[in-house]
């Protein structure tokens, strides 16, 4: 039995809590079972988002007849696109694997591991022991039927990196964040897209406004079918065979495509690890419960990142972590001394076409809470909107008529994922709309849309 003071499982967000424990003094292990760097690093977030950018270009070429400029897409160097990503993911990770060995007092273990009771964990037979345990093991993509991991033209954005050509045709199960990027990816690289929604509308969790912009907009691409349910997926000669039942008539359909992406959602990686069977508290879906301080049940024990099922982005985790780390360090001195989580304005992003990012509530939520006021403005509505030519582009403001606080932001359009960080700010200063109405915008600029979208709310 070996003895530390800290055990970190994963090292995505994991690595934060692993490098605070380290300058600490603590003797930390830090148990990797996939690849370092974790799920944002090698097959999520960044991986995806420097594929889509390129995606992002052609689309820009192939519609730049609104300012007069007529220009024309000669070639796409797929294989080359993917190579690029691979290759500078493996050069991030490897980085970390200097960083981390740079760490005094660390032990990395490349292995998976299983609880044996609360505070003892197997790592390849071997035995690790500490008070605390902070567990950051993530999620892996759903399939319908197991036995299709791994089968020839089967993807989830796990494998997606191993492709090498590009798929002629290609049918993505899902109309959530991941089927809309890659959706948009391969579409403007050439394939031909069709996509499966099992709800009546792409990205449901989205403002209606927002989602209905989006599927307007991948359907001048796409193929899309909404209120479809997936019910068989069988191999056939150089493909698959997909069946289809549609939830308001109940018709059926029949698709063939060579490849299938399954964007389907995720499951924890618990079952792996063996928490439920040492008494850690989990939901009906495997993922693990906390407290406001990110304690599961059992004492010295912290849960952050997707396996937690709070908010599934990295910039989420990255938060919990180094809270978790200072509950973890202050948890003896009693519950004045945590530090509890605050979501309220924890902001998210979708790389498709048009670009989508939020922060707080959706109106029908906000309605139900408060008395609101509402503001939807055109990016066109503003000068460099129309120098623009953005005509479709737009955000909506949802404000409390009582404090002025805003209660959520929505931005559906080019650039949102930065033009929100200003509202994200506001929010997070617990400040009122003059927040932002009082900021200088420089004119013309994009960033006007957010105090006019603001102002607008009524």
């Amino acid at each position: 039995m070996k003895k530390y003071d800290v055990i970190v499982i994963g090292s995505g967000c994991g690595l934060i809590v692993t490098e605070a424990a380290a300058m600490a003094g603590n003797k930390t292990a830090l148990v990797e079972m996939d690849k370092m760097g974790g799920t944002c690093l090698n097959v999520g977030c960044i991986p995806s988002k420097m594929l889509i950018y390129p995606a992002d270009v052609i689309y820009e070429i192939e519609n730049s007849s609104r300012l007069g400029i007529n220009a024309s897409l000669s070639n796409v160097d797929f294989a080359g696109i993917l190579e690029r990503t691979s290759r500078t993911i493996e050069g991030y990770r490897n980085k970390l694997h200097r960083q981390l060995h740079r760490m005094h007092g660390v032990d990395l273990y490349e292995s998976r591991a299983r609880f044996i009771d609360e505070h003892t964990l197997d790592v390849d037979g071997q035995r690790i022991t500490a008070p605390l345990i902070f567990i950051a093991c993530g999620t892996r993509p759903v399939l319908p039927q197991a036995e299709l991991s791994g089968k020839p033209g089967i993807i989830t954005n796990d494998n997606l990196l191993n492709l090498t050509s590009l798929p002629a045709e290609i049918l993505i199960v899902g109309g959530g964040y991941v089927a809309c990027e890659y959706g948009h990816f391969f579409a403007a690289m050439g394939s031909k897209v069709t996509m499966l929604e099992m709800t009546g509308q792409l990205l449901s969790g989205e403002e209606p406004e927002v989602s209905q912009l989006v599927e307007k907009t991948l359907r001048s691409k796409i193929n899309v079918q909404t209120n479809t349910i997936l019910k068989t997926v069988n191999e056939a000669h150089s493909g698959w065979n997909i069946s289809t039942e549609n939830t308001q008539d109940n018709s059926s359909k029949s698709f063939f495509s060579s490849h299938v992406l399954f964007a389907m959602g995720r499951i924890p990686n618990t079952d792996i690890l063996g928490s439920r069977e040492i008494g850690i508290d989990h939901d009906d879906k495997g993922y693990i419960r906390v407290n406001d301080y990110l304690q599961t049940n059992i004492e010295g024990i912290y849960a952050i990142g997707d396996v937690n099922g709070q908010y599934m982005f990295r910039h989420a985790a990255n938060y919990e972590a180094e809270l978790a780390w200072h509950n973890g360090l202050h948890s003896r001195a009693g519950f004045a001394h945590l530090t509890a989580v605050d979501y309220l304005a924890m902001p998210h992003a979708v790389f498709t076409r048009p670009q989508v990012a939020s922060v707080g509530m959706t109106e029908a939520r906000a309605r139900k809470e408060h008395d609101i006021g509402t503001g939807i403005v055109s990016y066109f509505e503003t000068a460099k909107g129309e120098a623009m030519q953005e005509k479709e582009g737009f955000a909506k403001a949802v404000v409390d008529k009582s404090n002025g606080n805003v209660l959520g932001f929505h931005i559906a359009g080019p650039n949102a994922a930065i033009l929100i960080q200003e509202v994200v700010n506001a929010m997070s200063g617990k400040g009122g709309t003059d927040t932002v109405k009082r900021g200088i915008h420089i004119h013309p600029s994009i960033s006007e849309l957010v105090p006019l979208t603001i102002s607008s709310a009524k």
